[in-house]
């Protein structure tokens, strides 16, 4: 007789390696003398690691942890390599090969036999956690992407012009605030959406947007004539909506993207453009915070527009009122360089001006007339033909200066303006100097040593006739040959709460450090001082050189 069927032991040992794999546990041991991290199966598994991918080594895991967790990991490996711990238990994120995040807990024991080793487990802890830590870190997330977006917001707030737009939104650090792998900017311009900037990689099709009309279907296209913002979070979701771009689609790592068209009093002036790598889901929190950037970025784009084509307009304005043309001379050779203020639409009156005179003698003069208006712009422009005239009726060069204060001061506009002018023999180097309230020119010799010219200094032009008994007085003096004369407006030396003498030392100390041919030297000067100075103001500089 078959006696009755056993019933199991419940107290009966388990299979404990087929309970491990089958809660997903992984097993690893680390050897710090040897710099060796195992881990089997199943804990590669967790780590989403294939085993022909895994090097053995802590700095093989890194790649799967974000930075800030792989030193708070590594502070407690450290604290149980130098004997201050023997144990550590700690929930760590990880980033999937899909750009994923998953939690997982990861636990160690230090074991001495005799040498050190740390044996421990590691599992995925997601789920346990949706529901506490998972909802403290997107919260943490939040406060952190607000803050990073509040900063983006006032640095868009002192931009002046579109490319000062352009360097907020790609750069390193914006692409860090919004956590996106590319970011690309694009403006409304004459029926189609001219790409701006852009760091990273570009939107799908941007190559072919810069021929493309508003009209193609485009993504970017799409939202500047919605005004509707569109949000994929997957590339099948994108080509259900464009399937004529899967080829394009195709060599993308993109995960999900946000277009965001960029409206400003009703009116769409541009499309942003956001790609992610990682990135499953858009909340609605994200959302809003989206929103609210693309209308201070369409505030500031608007703005800056209407900045550039004021700067455009006034540039356009002051070079006509400069010379286009310098006379060709016998025995000397002139340069002159400009450099007008990037401060929001100043256009100031600083002007130049050379004329050929009998005898191989030429004219030379520089200025600066009051304000930073339109209406400086075109005094500059009457009083530079004004003494150009007088100039080249054979006056002498205090008379010149005479005529033109009295030619200022009967025009409508209250202005003045200072100046300096020299006419030069070029043959012998006899040089008359009158100087009108305008800073000294400088001369350097062949020799590369460089003097000042302190001369006797009239009342600006402009001013009533009898505020100067004095007129104007010539000094005579006598330019070398290989000598060159250095005449140049207060945008050249002048820096906000610094004394005038250091600015008059620095150029100097340029003019004397510069090449011997006329062009260079002048760019040098020029490009030298630009590079020091805050242009809050215009700069102008005219060099003769004499052979």
């Amino acid at each position: 007789m078959t006696g009755p069927a056993e019933t199991p032991d419940p107290r009966a040992p388990l299979d404990r390696l087929a309970a491990i794999t089958a809660n997903r546990i992984g097993c690893f041991e680390w050897d710090p003398a040897g710099g060796r991290f195992t881990l089997d199966d199943t804990g590669l598994a967790v780590f989403d690691l294939r085993p022909e991918e895994y090097e053995g080594t802590t700095a093989s895991l890194n790649q799967r942890m974000p930075v800030e967790e792989v030193m708070r990991m590594h502070r407690l490996l450290e604290d149980i390599r130098a004997g201050r711990s023997e144990s550590y238990s700690s929930y760590v994120r990880i980033r999937l090969r899909d750009g994923a995040t998953r939690w997982t807990h990861v636990q160690g024991q230090a074991v001495h036999d005799p040498g050190l080793r740390v044996l421990g487990v590691v599992r995925d802890a997601t789920t346990e956690l949706a529901h506490s830590a998972m909802r403290l870190m997107a919260e943490d997330d939040r406060q952190r992407q607000q803050a990073a977006l509040r900063e983006m917001v006032a640095a868009l707030g002192e931009a002046l012009s579109v490319t000062d737009v352009v360097a907020v939104l790609t750069g390193d650090q914006s692409r860090r605030r919004l956590g996106a792998q590319g970011i690309s900017l694009g403006v409304v311009d004459h029926g189609r959406l001219r790409m701006v900037g852009a760091i990273g990689p570009l939107p799908v099709g941007a190559q072919a947007m810069r021929r493309a009309r508003l009209t193609d279907p485009w993504p970017l296209n799409d939202v500047v004539r919605s005004g509707e913002p569109a949000f994929y979070t997957s590339q099948a979701a994108f080509l259900r909506q464009y399937p004529d771009l899967a080829e394009l689609v195709a060599a993308s790592t993109a995960t999900a993207a946000a277009f965001l068209p960029l409206v400003a009093q009703g009116r769409p002036i541009g499309a942003m453009a956001l790609i992610y790598a990682g990135r499953r889901t858009f909340s609605i929190e994200d959302r809003t915070l989206l929103t609210t950037l693309t209308s201070a970025i369409a505030q500031s784009l608007q703005r800056a527009i209407l900045v550039d084509q004021s700067r455009e307009i006034a540039a356009g304005l002051q070079s006509a009122m400069l010379p286009r043309r310098l006379p060709v001379l016998r025995g000397g050779s002139l340069a002159v360089r400009y450099r007008t203020a990037r401060v929001g639409t100043w256009i100031g009156g600083d002007w130049y001006d050379a004329v050929a005179l009998a005898e191989d003698a030429v004219g030379v003069a520089i200025g600066d007339v009051q304000g930073h208006d339109t209406e400086a712009a075109a005094i500059m422009g009457q009083l530079r033909i004004a003494m150009t005239a007088y100039a080249s009726e054979g006056h002498s060069a205090a008379s010149v200066l005479a005529r033109a204060s009295a030619f200022l001061a009967d025009l409508p506009a209250d202005r003045f303006a200072t100046c300096l002018y020299a006419q030069v023999a070029l043959a012998t180097g006899e040089t008359w100097l009158v100087n009108a309230g305008h800073l000294p020119p400088l001369v350097r010799r062949a020799d590369g040593s460089v003097l000042r010219l302190d001369l006797p200094t009239g009342l600006p032009l402009g001013l009533p006739a009898d505020w100067g008994a004095g007129g104007y007085p010539a000094s005579v003096f006598r330019l070398g040959h290989g000598d060159s004369l250095l005449f140049y407006t207060d945008g050249l030396v002048e820096r906000p709460g610094e004394d005038l003498e250091r600015g008059l030392a620095r150029l100097a100390e340029v003019f004397a450090a510069g090449p011997a041919q006329l062009p260079a030297l002048a760019d040098h000067v020029r490009d030298t001082l630009g590079e020091r100075l805050e242009a809050e103001d215009d700069a102008a500089l005219l060099l003769l050189h004499r052979d």
